[in-house]
């Protein structure tokens, strides 16, 4: 079987900067996640801010020196807003909140956190789980912010939760990575499991003592959820999918890759995460080692030394 031929190999010519893990491309559903919560940005920006269309519009009065805030129907009816949800049963804001943001900074940090971690879970657990992981781990938080925070009419709008199933899905699968996290100014690097650790005790600190106009329990949901998934607590692995080791395709939304197979005889089956079938061989010890390397533990773990061998390897065939 030729290095071509692996399931978890194709499309590698995609991503040929991948050296040492650092994906450089943006994988198809971290591209498209990234173009529609800004496309939805940029169309509230223009039509509240440039147009001034009224159902986009937020309103703020004075009653002395206290402001109260009259909502835009746009936020009450695509954020997670409980009166709304209740009167009309708009349960479909538990997807739509995911995409709204209450300004430029907070857009900015989610699709930052999008881009540097979902493109690696992506490529682990493939593009269809991923897209799974993301919308779910988002519901799973705002129910969980609706059930413990007293935000009756208050819209609750970001993809922080999502995100937050995202990066406690990576520390979980990759957790002694490093990572450099900046405390104020000051870069300190710590292993992935260890930085999600003190995010999600800091988190629920601030949900304790309150946080301001944060939905801190929300990212805490998320986070949960994102540990729970790969701990494939009550089945969530199946429900959502996982495909260790796949390159999602770059060209198509749609078409997403299945779940990795593995030739048995003439029969088909699917492939036990770290499993490789008995005709899953080149003849070559080294090679065969680094190929399950990579299967079992994903891309980013190959050094620079088996990125060489690889290249090498792919000029014989």
């Amino acid at each position: 079987m030729s290095l071509q031929d692996r399931d978890y190999y194709r499309e590698q010519g995609r991503a040929q900067n991948s050296r040492g893990g650092f994906i450089t491309y943006l994988t198809p559903v971290v591209k498209w996640l990234l173009i529609l919560n800004v496309g939805v940005f940029v169309v509230q920006y223009f039509c509240e801010k440039i147009f001034q269309v009224p159902f986009f519009v937020t309103k703020i009065f004075y009653m002395g020196n206290k402001p109260v805030i009259e909502y835009s129907e746009y936020e009450k009816i695509f954020a997670l807003y409980v009166p709304y949800l209740k009167k009309y049963f708009l349960f479909s804001q538990y997807l739509t909140y995911q995409f709204l943001h209450g300004g430029f900074t907070h857009l900015l940090f989610n699709m930052l956190a999008l881009y540097m971690f979902g493109r690696y879970i992506e490529y682990q657990i493939g593009s269809r789980p991923f897209l799974k992981l993301y919308l779910m781990g988002g519901i799973f938080a705002g129910i969980c912010h609706l059930l413990f925070v007293n935000s009756y009419g208050v819209p609750v709008v970001g993809a922080s939760g999502a995100l937050c199933a995202v990066l406690a899905a990576f520390a979980a699968l990759n957790p002694d990575t490093k990572l450099m996290v900046f405390l104020g100014f000051i870069p300190v690097i710590m292993k992935a499991r260890t930085m999600v650790l003190l995010y999600a005790g800091f988190t629920l600190l601030m949900a304790i003592i309150g946080g301001g106009n944060v939905a801190h329990l929300a990212h805490l949901g998320g986070l949960i959820f994102g540990f729970l998934y790969v701990k494939n607590f009550l089945g969530l692995r199946r429900l959502i999918g996982y495909a260790p080791g796949e390159i999602p395709r770059a060209n198509s939304f749609g078409r997403f890759k299945e779940r990795a197979k593995v030739y048995r005889g003439k029969e088909r089956e699917e492939a036990e995460p770290g499993k490789a079938g008995p005709a899953d061989t080149t003849g070559d010890p080294r090679f065969d080692a680094i190929l399950e390397k990579m299967k079992r533990d994903g891309m980013h773990t190959l050094t620079d030394e088996d990125w060489q061998y690889i290249q090498k390897k792919r000029s014989e065939q």
